[in-house]
């Protein structure tokens, strides 16, 4: 179950909590009018997510199939560039300084404003650099939470991703 990431984890989050999917909570979250059961058309399904608040910079990750809340804004891909490419552009700097410049300048990034950001479509060489910037940082994160290395070594390593993709993400959108 995704709560959101009061850390603001970037790329990766293993997610934290579990739910006892027997038939009868199943069927209490159908009927029961606390519960927020919005159907299955968008649980368990892969995507990215990002926190609702935001410092400078705003922090998105890809996240696994299961269940999630409002605090997880979670988006989906209905085309065929894959979920990390949209998750490399809203982690760029660039892409956070034109959302607080054209689209909303307060600490919030919802759902709405993310429908307004511009997206362009990479050439295939583009898209593997982005891949590759993406896979590393996404391995970063990994190694991080199963102790694979320490977070210093990993900042470093995903502090480096985040000079390369900044440039990328420079080149991309410069006509």
């Amino acid at each position: 179950y995704d709560k959101g990431d009061k850390d603001g984890n970037r790329w990766y989050l293993e997610t934290p909590f579990a739910v006892a999917w027997s038939k009868e909570n199943v069927d209490f979250l159908k009927t029961d009018p606390r519960a927020r059961y919005q159907g299955y058309s968008f649980y368990f399904r892969e995507g990215f997510c990002w926190i609702d608040v935001n410092s400078t910079y705003l922090k998105a990750r890809i996240k696994a199939n299961g269940v999630f809340d409002v605090l997880s804004m979670s988006l989906f891909t209905m085309t065929e560039l894959p979920d990390w490419y949209y998750v490399s552009l809203i982690n760029s700097e660039f892409i956070s300084l034109y959302v607080d410049n054209f689209i909303n300048n307060t600490s919030h990034f919802q759902i709405n404003d993310a429908r307004q950001l511009p997206i362009i479509i990479p050439s295939p060489h583009e898209l593997e650099n982005f891949r590759e910037i993406s896979d590393a940082s996404i391995a970063a994160k990994k190694a991080i939470f199963s102790s694979a290395i320490s977070a210093d070594i990993a900042e470093e390593k995903l502090n480096d991703k985040q000079l390369e993709l900044d440039k990328a993400v420079l080149k991309l959108y410069s006509i």
